[in-house]
């Protein structure tokens, strides 16, 4: 042992380095900020057992070069990529509980041996905000790296294999539907509630193999509308009578302009099983909102993919 250094390796302890292979990543555009796209870990050396002694003042510390930090919440340190909307981070665990994340600050002293117990190394791929700027898809190069010292004696360091990064699409086929409803009747429609005039159209969609689409159906004229039954247009003469739009036999209920995963009344129309062309087939029909008067019956609805 050296005799000038405060820490030493026990015999026969050195160095080492773990590298941990991330596979590709297909990212879906909608996915939450903050989910762990992708986790692995490697056992330490030795998986258990004594590995150094420092002497005061012992000091460690667990640290990560070749990146920028641009989150740290609970001293979870997520450290940026070359890919737009991708972070990573590395942390280090024993007997399946996670201990601490790599970043700054993360250091302290002890005095004593240094013992592993049935520890490992891990790294994360998180999904981070996207700024926008840079590539939201491509090669994510390894040159982020984490460290963990005693005093002068480097222990561990911590990289990760360069990996792919997709990005799941679908591209809506039919951004503009027209619907042309046939003409109808008051006695067509003789209590509220009552309905008439099935009229089937279909919204095409063009998606990557494993990319689960949900859509919301927003009410154009009242954004606000929560019911299932979209209101007619200003330029309507008509009163007393609305539109439903059926999906699998069930009216939709509208919902807000919004792409985000879980908005209200949003839902499933393409599982995970599809890939290529879609055809989402839907039904507009009348239905009687209280006491008619004949005229032109217009309503017009957007929809919001995510």
């Amino acid at each position: 042992m050296d005799a000038d250094a405060s820490c030493s390796f026990a015999d026969p302890q050195t160095a080492h380095v773990y590298t941990i292979t991330i596979p590709p990543q297909s990212l879906s555009r909608d996915v939450p900020v903050g989910t762990v796209l992708y986790k692995g870990e490697v056992p330490t050396i030795p998986v258990s057992g004594l590995y150094a002694w420092c002497a005061a003042p012992g000091i460690y510390l667990k640290s990560v070069t070749g990146s920028t930090l641009i989150s740290s919440t609970n001293n979870v340190f997520t450290y940026a990529t070359n890919i737009d909307g991708i972070g990573i981070r590395f942390y280090e665990g024993n007997n399946g509980n996670r201990g601490s994340y790599f970043g700054p600050g993360i250091t302290g002293n002890w005095v004593g041996s240094w013992n592993y117990s049935n520890s490992y190394y891990g790294v994360e791929i998180v999904r981070t905000q996207p700024t926008g700027v840079g590539p939201s898809s491509g090669t994510v190069a390894a040159t982020t790296s984490a460290t963990f010292t005693l005093d002068q004696l480097l222990v561990a360091t911590i990289q990760f294999t360069p990996f792919e990064v997709g990005v799941q699409t679908c591209t809506v086929t039919t951004p503009s539907i027209n619907v042309d409803m046939p003409r109808a009747h008051t006695r067509d429609l003789p209590t509220v509630n009552s309905t008439y005039g099935d009229t089937t159209f279909n919204m095409g969609l063009n998606c990557a193999a494993g990319v689960k689409v949900a859509m919301t159906i927003t009410d154009a004229s009242q954004p606000n509308n929560t019911s299932t039954t979209l209101s007619l247009g200003h330029d309507s003469t008509a009163s007393g009578v609305g539109y439903q739009i059926v999906n699998g036999g069930v009216p939709i209920a509208f919902g807000p302009d919004s792409a985000v995963p879980g908005a209200a009344n949003q839902f499933v129309i393409v599982p995970l099983s599809v890939s290529g062309a879609y055809s989402i087939p839907l039904v507009g029909r009348y239905v009687r909102t209280g006491t008619m008067v004949p005229g032109s019956a217009k309503a017009y609805a957007t929809f919001t993919m995510s």
